[in-house]
Formats: C-alpha cells, structure tokens, sequence
C-alpha cells in the first residue's frame, strides 16, 4: 500500500469534504490522474463521522469513501503506539496522530485545513497541502 499512496486526508478534510470543499475532490481527481492513492486514516474517518451536522454529511462520506481511489487504513495494533506518541503533541488527538503515521511510512502528502497541527506532528519541512 505505501507505494502506491500520494496523499493522507485528515479529519479536517474529510470535515471540510462535507461542507463543500471543492479543493478536497480536486486533489483526489489529480491523484487519480497519477494512477496513485488517497488515504484515509480510519481514525480521521471516525471523527469526521463525529462531527457530521447530519445525515448528509455522513453519507457524503460514505460516498467519498466508495471511491477507487480512496484506501481506508485501519488502526491496527502495530501502529498503535506510535499514533499515541504523535498524538502526544496534539492534545491527544488520535486522528491526527494516525494521518501523521499514515503520511510517514507511506512518504506522502499530508492534506489538511489545520496547518499548525499538522506541523506539530510532522518533521520540519514535510509536505503538508494547505485545503483551506
């Protein structure tokens, strides 16, 4: 799988997907075009789902997660620890923690609209895509 992923969603683009953010299925259709990958921690699934207004948004994201070009990555075992100790250095957040594991063993872009906590849980000059 990591050969293959350009690009990591967080939560807060899965969130800003749902409210219309156009950048979001703009980035996906480029990676596509490379006959790459989006992932999507499940982590950052399960809070995006949390913070649905409503029905739509979730199935908005039931719908974006449909997309071949869409790899869900689960929150196994094995990664746990170092999702908790990225977590670390944003109160905790798991879903950020897990986007930033997910973004390091797959050498990708980190997509966000929350840049200060990508940067806290991502090494200096790492790139991380601005969706705001």
């Amino acid at each position: 799988m990591t050969d293959d992923v350009a690009v990591v969603l967080d939560a807060t683009a899965l969130i800003a997907y749902t409210r219309g953010q156009v950048a979001v299925g703009e980035l996906m259709a480029e990676v596509a075009d490379e006959g790459r990958h989006v992932a999507v921690p499940a982590a950052c699934l399960a809070a995006a789902h949390a913070a649905g207004r409503n029905d739509l948004d979730a199935a908005m994201l039931g719908l974006l997660m449909t997309s071949p070009v869409v790899r869900i990555v689960p929150l196994g075992p094995e990664t746990a620890r170092q999702v908790g100790v990225r977590a670390r250095s944003v109160e905790g957040d798991i879903a950020v923690g897990h986007a930033a594991v997910v973004a390091l063993t797959c050498e990708a872009h980190f997509a966000t609209t929350d840049l200060k906590a990508a940067a806290a849980v991502l090494p200096d000059r790492w790139s991380i895509l601005d969706l705001t």
